[in-house]
């Protein structure tokens, strides 16, 4: 049952707030101090933007225009959220290049996304700090309520030069909801999904005087899927603070609490598809609710400091803690004999606790034609882990006729105590060199990255002592024609640390990565639009490959890290508001990937040739329709093996989305969309035992009210 305190407290909270009670009228000068002392783009990457279309990025660090970046980089913004009617991080990243969701079927758990072949399940960020979950065997970042942010960007290509350790395909960033000094606003709100899922929300700001300001945001509800037993019970509260301490040092505090009971999906299994009715199938709980369940908490802490030391420089620090405790029983298939399914349980208590820092200096200098953006950054972060699993065998369940509760259920046949103590400290320095229209940039990064601990099971211990050391770094050249045209050729390399012994008994090296990336960008003079075009060459080295080797006479399997992974690719994607209340977002990525050494000769798991994707929608602002916006969407999935093996591919899929609003009176807003309008049928992702269907037809409305 879910624990209402966090939903009490922000509705009481809101309650003070709508009075205003504690409000007074903002000093126009105030509108500047939030932003202003902390970037130098085109516009504040952290504060909300109007429309689709974003210019200026807060995962680059420098405040430099995304037209001038030499990264390919995608934002969507909280009105495309709310346009598409995106409810998680996949939902919301659904018409971006590059990036393939779902691939584990509607999972209320976690966002599991794939870039450029790569996982990024362990490269998620939330406000340029790392969200981890376990730096040993990640099963994906806590997922963080997405009503919560401000917006979601992407940075495909390796990012170790300003974030460190991680796979080579990018990572993602999360922008939290700030406190904002452009005057108050309230929202409240109701949703509700055809699935059943319901949930109340709600978003205040208050600027105090022309040196304070605060936020709370927050949401209750129940989030189900097409199986109505997988469903996430959550209530989410977000607090955000600024303060001018002068006229040129900002303070900021931000906090966030979510409290959540996620059940995990069994999937279908693999043996059945195909052999019986198929949406019968997605929609048959394989669980049992006298075992399924799950209690998960997680709170962060953020403090951010910005000071101006005049003549362009300018100091930057966040700290962020966050502590997280997850319980949970869930379900698991096994092998099948009809439709008897085999099933087992597993049983997960883990927590964690995490500290992470980045503190950057950054300014202007010359040297003859050459203007140099300076940017001197130190990270740290700080991770202690421990949990327990443990694995036993339950009663199995006849799909014909099935039948719970009062479950068999068999001592452990696998348990772990594992136990993770890690820290990180990276050093690293970005010069963005510019000389009439040129641009060169050249970043380098040396990290220091040391484990202890290790994984305690009754078949063995396994240590996860380590100690890393690693430079990574990146360059760039790029030229800015006449028009809003930008052309780049960028290198950058990348790392990551894997745990475990190689046949030799040496501890494993990290993988590393590579990549060569030709770049086209254009922002028009006639409208507000950026399109963006991407050519890459990425390979990552130093990939375990299984090895045989002759000892005493026998004959022993081990690792030797001789394998590799090259993927080739093109992504154009672009965002447009093309007058007359028209906007849209599209996207094209065309993919290739080999594997060497392990699976020699296949392509990366789910990562299809082709993937495309256009959202279109139009505002009315006269006659009868005004206040309307309708928009619609397709979604096209190509073919794509489920695993490295390739021994099973996925079928290609097309999906259509409709949306619409209508503001009813100023402030009163109605939401309807309908995601998968043709109800298709398919699966997105593959297990052992186990296949997950993506979502099926869902209809979700809403009713807001802003002021």
């Amino acid at each position: 049952m879910m624990k209402p305190r966090s939903l009490l407290l922000g509705t009481s909270l809101f309650a003070v707030l709508a009075t205003g009670a504690i409000a007074q009228e903002a000093d126009p000068a105030r509108e500047t101090f939030l932003g202003t002392i902390t970037i130098t783009g085109t516009e504040n990457p952290k504060a909300p933007t109007t429309g689709f279309v974003a210019r200026s990025s807060a995962t680059t660090k420098t405040g430099t225009p995304i037209l001038e970046t030499p990264y390919a980089i995608s934002v969507i913004t909280r009105d495309q959220m709310d346009a598409q009617g995106a409810r998680n991080l996949s939902e919301a990243f659904g018409y971006s290049a590059g990036i393939v969701t779902e691939n584990y079927g509607a999972d209320p758990r976690f966002d599991s996304l794939y870039l450029r072949g790569f996982n990024l399940e362990n490269d998620k960020f939330l406000d340029g700090l790392r969200l981890m979950r376990s730096t040993q065997y990640p099963t994906s970042a806590p997922a963080f309520e997405l009503y919560g942010l401000e917006r979601v960007e992407v940075l495909r290509g390796p990012a170790s030069l300003l974030y460190g350790s991680g796979t080579p395909a990018g990572l993602v960033n999360m922008i939290q909801k700030r406190a904002q000094a452009d005057g108050d606003f309230t929202e409240l709100g109701f949703e509700a999904d055809s699935n059943g899922s319901f949930s109340a929300f709600g978003d205040a700001n208050r600027v105090v005087d022309d040196r304070f300001a605060y936020r709370i945001t927050a949401k209750a509800g129940n989030t189900k899927t097409d199986v109505e037993e997988i469903d996430n019970k959550r209530a989410y509260l977000g607090l955000s603070a600024s303060y001018l301490l002068t006229d040129s040092t900002e303070l900021e505090f931000m906090a966030s609490h979510h409290d959540d009971e996620p059940i995990t999906p069994t999937g279908v299994p693999s043996s059945l598809v195909g052999q019986v009715d198929g949406r019968d199938l997605r929609d048959f709980y394989f669980g049992d609710r006298s075992i399924d369940d799950s209690d998960r908490k997680m709170t962060t802490l953020s403090f951010g400091l910005t000071h101006d030391f005049g003549n362009g420089w300018k100091l930057n620090n966040t700290f962020r803690y966050t502590k997280f405790d997850w319980t949970y029983h869930s379900m698991y298939l096994d092998a099948a004999s009809g439709t008897l399914i085999d099933r087992g349980i597993i049983t997960q208590r883990e927590k964690f606790e995490s500290w992470g820092t980045d503190l950057r200096l950054s300014g202007g200098a010359t040297t003859g034609a050459v203007n140099h953006a300076l940017t001197f950054g130190l990270d740290a972060q700080k991770f202690k882990e421990s949990a327990y699993t443990g694995f036993s065998t339950a009663d199995a369940i006849d799909y014909a006729n099935p039948s719970r509760g009062g479950l068999g259920i068999g001592d452990p046949w696998y348990t772990a105590d594992k136990d993770v103590d890690a820290s990180q400290v990276g050093l690293y320095a970005l010069d963005e060199m510019s000389m009439g229209n040129w641009r060169a940039t050249v970043g380098l990064r040396h990290e220091w990255t040391d484990q202890s601990g290790g994984n305690v099971t009754n078949y063995g211990t396994t240590d996860y002592a380590r100690d890393d050391r690693q430079a990574t770094g990146h360059a760039s050249l790029g030229y800015l024609w006449e028009g809003g045209l930008f052309s780049y050729l960028s290198y950058g390399t990348s790392y990551l640390p894997q745990p475990g012994f190689d046949i030799d008994g040496k501890v494993l090296k990290p993988t590393h990565g590579k990549q060569w990336e030709l770049g086209l960008k254009y922002e028009p003079t006639a409208f507000d639009g950026l399109f963006t075009a991407a050519l890459y060459d990425l390979r990552e080295t130093d990939r375990n490959t299984s090895v045989e080797k002759e000892v005493d006479g026998g004959t022993i399997t081990g690792t030797r890290q001789i394998g590799e992974a090259r993927v080739r690719g093109l992504e154009l994607e672009g965002t447009a508001g093309i007058g007359e209340g028209w906007s849209l977002k599209g996207a094209y990525t065309w993919t290739i990937t080999n594997i060497t050494g392990d699976d020699d000769g296949n392509e990366l798991a789910n990562t299809p040739r082709h993937a495309a994707s256009l959202w279109l929608q139009h505002s009315f602002t006269q006659g009868a329709l005004d206040g309307l916006t309708l928009g619609g969407g397709l979604r096209h999935i190509g073919e794509r093996w489920s695993s490295d093996a390739n021994t099973e591919k996925l079928d290609s899929v097309t999906l259509l989305d409709l949306g619409a609003s209508y503001e009813f009176s100023e402030g009163v807003i109605g939401r309807l969309n309908i995601n998968n309008v043709m109800d298709e049928l398919y699966i997105s992702a593959v297990g052992l035992n186990s296949s997950y269907y993506g979502d099926g037809r869902t209809v979700t409305a809403s009713l807001s009210y802003k002021w």
